[in-house]
This record gives structure tokens, sequence and C-alpha cells, in this order.
């Protein structure tokens, strides 16, 4: 292992070994074995790594059972959620609200109830149309 591949993995890992992928673990030990400045910066590690823990505040008993008291008596308090209501099956239907329903249903209307504008048949239609070129030929 070499000691930029050692560092990474002990600013990642920190420098307890047994946090460390077993094959990496291994190669660590036979360089801390063989390298004074791997041991240096492991040691550096360590100390590191026990500062960050006599500095963790973990809360006493009695604060977490009041907390916990406290969530208690909040999820009593809450109300069960309502009932789905007749119309909840129109609810994914509904993805913008009424407005969207609204304009559906004018479209519908429009498109049942208007009458399409008369066709002017000037005599060109695709039959004749055809007629017209095989009778040329």
């Amino acid at each position: 292992m070499q000691l930029s591949r050692f560092l990474h993995l002990l600013d990642t890992y920190g420098a307890d070994l047994q946090r460390w992928p077993a094959i990496d673990a291994a190669a660590a030990r036979a360089l801390l074995a063989t390298s004074a400045e791997a041991q240096a910066d492991w040691n550096r590690a360590v100390l590191l790594d026990e500062a960050l823990r006599d500095t963790r505040n973990l809360p006493d008993a009695a604060t977490l059972e009041r907390m916990r008291a406290h969530v208690a008596r909040h999820v009593a308090r809450t109300p069960p959620p309502a009932r789905p209501g007749l119309l909840h099956w129109l609810r994914p239907l509904l993805p913008m609200g009424s407005g969207a329903l609204a304009a559906l249903a004018l479209c519908a209307a429009w498109l049942t109830f208007v009458t399409p504008a008369p066709v002017e048949d000037n005599g060109f239609s695709a039959p004749r149309q055809i007629a017209m070129i095989e009778s040329t030929e």
C-alpha cells in the first residue's frame, strides 16, 4: 500500500483499523510496521479520534426520558387521518384541481354540439382527380 492511499483511507475511516475494509486494513498494518511516516500520521489520527470522542455531548437519561414522553404525548394527541370521501377515486383525475375538469367538460360539449362547417364541393375530390389523371395517360 502506498502512503497516499493510506492517508486517504485514514481520512475516510479514521484510526480504528477494524472499521476499514479487511484487505486495506491488512495492507495498512504492514505499512505501519515498516513506515515511520505512516506511524506518525496514524498517531495524529488516533489523537484526533480521541478528541472528537471526548467533545461529543451525550444527553443524560432524564433528558432522553423527557423527550420520549413529549413525543408520546404529541403522538397521542394527533387525530387519526380522515377517511376518504365519496369522490376519493376522482382525485387522481384532477391533478390541477377542478379547472382541468371544467376545461375537459367544455371541450367535450363543444365537440358534441358544434356542427362542422360545410365543405365546398368544387368537383376536385381525390377519386375524381385520380380518374382525370388516368384518363389523360
